[in-house]
């Protein structure tokens, strides 16, 4: 994530670069200017993803210019500083898009924090984006290219992002029309591709991945249970309990408990 900063005072400048750890919200470069013409070097310069921008600035308003980006660069999401809590500024702020209103003096951990939610939903968008991009450029190769080299090559980077997406959203609840239209195909279509692909079905291979991770959590030990199965994808706890013996032939009890009693005999080796 790229940030600008637009604000002509130096000091307050310099309070928010030392105030806010960048790192830990994912802002890679932070790009400063005093100026509305600077601001306006800058995104001639590098992709700017957030722009934080002072009301009054020296050579216009900060809201002009929160009005260019919103015309001119659509997909940067704006936030305003202001020693104003006027209701017109931000009722202009609203309209312009402006994803918050922040007013001076700038607490730094409430600035952090709203910025690290911006850049969690900037990075949901994108990767939204990315993968309705990938659905559609593959749709359009298999229509003309059904068995094709180049057609084989993207059904198995289709896979492979959907297995990528399960990987990462285990927890959640992974219904196959939801993952189908995120990658802009049909339920039917993505069931069948899998199957063929994997030699397993997708609902089953849901269940041996939520059972690794299981299994994974429970060796390293600190947690109850019942969080695990939280954290796999089960509300139900009978029911993880049933799915897991089936896979490991004991309870997950049992399971820890046999993996506690490996790890003491280790420890007295």
């Amino acid at each position: 994530m790229n940030l600008l900063i637009v604000e002509d005072e130096k000091e307050i400048l310099n309070g928010i670069m030392a105030g806010v750890c960048w790192e830990d919200i994912g802002i890679d470069t932070v790009c400063q200017a005093t100026s509305l013409e600077k601001a306006l070097q800058q995104f001639d310069l590098t992709r700017i993803d957030i722009v934080l921008c002072d009301i009054e600035l020296p050579d216009g308003s900060g809201l002009d210019f929160l009005e260019w980006v919103k015309e001119k660069q659509p997909s940067t999401v704006s936030m305003i500083m202001t020693c104003h809590e006027e209701f017109d500024y931000a009722k202009r702020a609203v309209s312009l898009g402006c994803k918050d209103f922040i007013v001076k003096p700038i607490i730094y951990g409430q600035l952090e924090e709203k910025l690290l939610g911006v850049c969690r939903e900037i990075a949901e968008s994108q990767e939204k984006d990315r993968y309705q991009a990938f659905g559609r450029e593959w749709m359009k190769q298999i229509s003309g290219e059904q068995e094709s080299p180049l057609s084989t090559v993207n059904k198995k980077e289709l896979i492979g992002q959907v297995k990528s997406y399960i990987t990462a959203h285990l927890k959640e609840d992974l219904r196959m029309e939801q993952m189908a239209k995120r990658f802009c195909i049909s339920a039917d279509y993505l069931s069948k591709l899998f199957k063929r692909e994997e030699g397993i079905g997708i609902g089953d291979y849901i269940v041996e991945e939520r059972m690794f991770l299981a299994g994974e959590l429970m060796k390293a030990g600190g947690a109850s249970v019942s969080r695990i199965a939280y954290e796999c994808g089960y509300d139900n706890y009978s029911y993880f309990t049933k799915v897991f013996k089936k896979r490991y032939g004991m309870t997950p009890r049992e399971f820890m408990q046999k993996e506690a009693r490996a790890e003491n005999g280790n420890l007295s080796d």
